[in-house]
């Protein structure tokens, strides 16, 4: 198995195995490939797509994604004085199980395979954000369940393969997801250790087995964070905002949103900042303190911040303590094409004492630099002062651990920038036939194209649809260009009205749409509201009815809002099962058959009952959905399946479900134990792909133990448990 202790447990009674991942590892193929699709049908063509293809169409076939220019906040100079330190930073945090409250949970925990989660043991959630209360009683297995490919789609119909009603004895309203801490409410940080210090309370959301807490699950699947940086907004819902303010996810919507600014002196004002093209900043922040992903709950980025860095403690008495070092419970390849030169390989860690340091490096004086120390009153209110109180009502904290959020925030998206996988077959083929009037566009003409089958290039023909007709397929209509998404930076800053739409009608987001996946009191996704308001822009625009006309049409139906979830873009598509924001289909072919049927809800509504324009019913043959999937597999980047750089990554332990099932399992008096799957590390050649969702160990027949897990990370001590 080659590794038989955990570096970066945190909990006595975390963890008990490790699962060896070369048990049943997947051989070079690309994951979740129909068998029907490796050759072509008949003669090879597809009756459907016209010879010549429309002129009109072609104009908007998606093109080669290195031609788009990555966005970038324009004011970044203000904050970065180094980029490169930058982006190491970002991708060390981003890789750092030290960011959980439990030692484990990094942002990696659930992005390590093409951006994504192939994990399908303790994924399920239940209807957390069904409306008007959430649903915690699972009907897909339950906590701790071990999912099978006969679950999907989760969706059932009332009549197979027609929209409409739902089936009620096998239908399911659950989610697959991806599983994140267990719950805990914060008591501090620890800072110098690798977990806080916590109490662990009876989970009241069901994530609960055999008297036991497991893992809690997010109520949406995970996307890909690979190409992300183009995405105008991030998460299904769009919450988190265009413009990062340096503190939370919310950009402008958040009035009370501000940091610390030091100026030459070192004496410090509060000051509001806001980056254009950073939602990927914005997104960063928010994990850190969730209580379903990252965080014990009340933990603030702050303490995250004090926890890494060198701190006085005051406790019985003063000392001073060392700083965590930069993922040191994880081992970094020395040939890692950001971190490489820092490896301290076969150790663990980076070559650097401190994110201290590595922050220090990357950003402007300004932002860190100061003796003076901000004080944090139980009412949240601030006050500059110029040492420790032993006041344990309040809170002292560095510059640098105080704008945390702000370093966390731009130096995850400037890693993440890094991700884009512009050299799919996809994108060579359009390198070599740039030009809509390219002749050997036509797979009629063209038999043999370069890079990507004929059966791919009849696919892209169909996806490319976009002719207004209740039976064409018209996917490329929201799968737009190169971006393949109408939720681009590029694709908003480009439309007349920005970030709103008239779609058919309907007032909406531009880029989220209601496709009839689930029902739409299941989840509201961009038509929800929060503490601050409407996460809708369309609702933001217009707080009361809807308006006439707009966008230059009549606003025939109203505001198409609930229910709509963000565009995903399409690339890696292959690689990033389950999909959907609720996980419901497990393969390419399921999803291209929803989409053959028009959804699987009809009518669409919101709830008062307006009507939202659904789907056409394009009724797909079998060849079609083929000639479709083959274009959906040519949009994979050989380096992101073999983790290759920019995809290269340090090594990391995640936890795999529990042992047992949902039914029973082992633990403490508490929290059940976890399975941990190690992810060795890769360099910049890339490395064995992993297996992917419902294979090898990520299946129902690969999550037994290889062998028992037998140590402990070396900060382990009991002083602080409650268990």
């Amino acid at each position: 198995m080659g590794e038989t202790k955990l570096r970066a447990a945190g909990n006595r009674y975390l963890a008990v195995w490790l699962v060896c991942l070369g048990c049943g590892v997947a051989d070079g193929a690309p994951q979740n490939v129909d068998e029907s699709t490796a050759a072509l049908t008949g003669d090879g063509t597809i009756p459907r797509v016209p010879n010549p293809p429309l002129q009109a169409d072609l104009n908007n076939l998606p093109g080669d994604l290195r031609a788009i220019a990555v966005p970038e906040p324009p004011n970044l100079a203000d904050f970065v004085k180094d980029r490169a330190a930058a982006i190491r930073l970002g991708k060390a945090l981003f890789w750092d199980m030290q960011m959980g409250s439990d030692g484990v949970q990094a942002c990696a925990s659930c992005h390590f395979r093409a951006g994504a989660d192939p994990r399908s043991k303790n994924q399920v959630s239940p209807g957390l954000k069904h409306i008007p209360a959430k649903d915690i009683t699972f009907t897909t297995g339950g906590a701790n369940y071990q999912l099978e490919s006969s679950d999907f789609p989760l969706t059932r119909l009332a009549v197979a393969g027609t929209r409409g009603a739902l089936d009620p004895a096998t239908d399911s309203d659950d989610a697959v997801s991806s599983q994140g801490v267990f719950n805990n409410e914060f008591v501090r940080t620890r800072p110098g250790r690798t977990r806080d210090v916590t109490i662990s309370t009876p989970d009241d959301d069901g994530f609960r087995v055999d008297g036991r807490n497991v893992r809690r699950v997010e109520p949406r699947n995970t996307p890909s964070m690979i190409n992300a940086v183009f995405n105008h907004r991030q998460f299904w819902d769009g919450r988190a905002e265009a413009v990062f303010n340096g503190v939370n996810h919310l950009g402008t919507r958040d009035p009370n949103a501000r940091v610390y600014q030091a100026d030459s002196a070192g004496q410090l004002s509060q000051v509001q900042v806001a980056l254009t093209n950073a939602s990927l900043a914005s997104q960063a922040v928010a994990p850190l303190i969730s209580d379903l992903e990252m965080s014990a709950t009340g933990r603030t980025n702050a303490e995250i911040g004090r926890k890494l860095g060198m701190v006085l403690e005051r406790r019985r008495y003063v000392r001073w303590v060392l700083p965590l070092r930069p993922l040191g419970k994880q081992r970094v390849s020395p040939t890692d094409s950001v971190l490489g030169d820092l490896s301290r390989w076969p150790r663990a860690g980076l070559d650097k004492l401190s994110y201290e340091q590595m922050i220090a490096e990357a950003f402007q004086d300004t932002w860190w630099k100061s003796n003076k120390l901000v004080r944090v009153y139980p009412n949240g209110t601030t006050a500059i002062v110029d040492g420790y109180d032993r006041d344990t009502n309040t809170t002292e904290y560095s510059l640098m651990q105080y704008n945390f959020a702000l370093f966390f925030g731009l130096a995850v998206q400037m890693y993440e920038a890094t991700l884009v996988s512009d050299d799919t077959p996809w994108d060579r083929f359009r390198r070599e036939n740039p030009t809509a009037t390219d002749p050997d566009l036509n797979p009629w003409t063209n038999t043999n194209p370069n890079h990507i089958s004929r059966l791919a290039l009849f696919g892209a023909m169909l996806f490319n649809d976009r002719t207004r007709g209740p039976t064409n397929i018209r996917c490329s209509n929201c799968h737009e260009q190169a971006e393949m998404t109408d939720a681009s930076v590029r694709r908003i800053a480009a439309a007349t009205n920005g970030p709103v739409r008239n779609r058919d009608g309907n007032i909406i987001d531009k880029g989220f749409n209601n496709i009839g996946v689930r029902p739409t009191d299941d989840d509201l996704g961009v038509g929800a509201t929060d503490a601050f308001g409407p996460l809708s822009h369309a609702r933001r625009l217009f707080p009361g009815a809807a308006p006439a006309t707009f966008d230059g049409a009549a606003v025939t139906l109203g505001f198409g809002l609930e229910g709509a979830f963000k565009i995903p873009s399409l690339r890696n598509v292959a690689l990033t099962a389950p999909y959907f924001h609720n996980g419901d289909a497990s393969t390419l072919r399921q999803v291209v058959e929803l989409y053959s049927r028009g959804g699987n809800v009809f009518p669409v509504q919101t709830l008062d009952g307006t009507r939202i324009e659904p789907l056409g019913v394009p009724t797909l043959t079998s060849d079609e959905i083929d000639a479709i999937v083959a274009f959906l597999e040519s949009l994979t980047d050989e380096r992101v399946r073999i983790a290759a750089a920019p995809f290269d990554h340090p090594e990391i332990f995640v936890p795999n479900g529990h042992p047992g099932d949902q039914f029973e399992t082992r633990g403490g008096r508490k929290e059940a134990r976890d399975i941990f799957v190690h992810i060795p590390a890769v360099g910049a050649a890339g490395g064995a792909p992993l297996p992917g969702f419902l294979e090898g160990v990520f299946g129902p027949a690969g999550n037994e133990p290889c062998g028992p897990f037998n140590g402990y990370d070396d900060d382990h001590d009991d002083s602080d448990s409650d268990d």
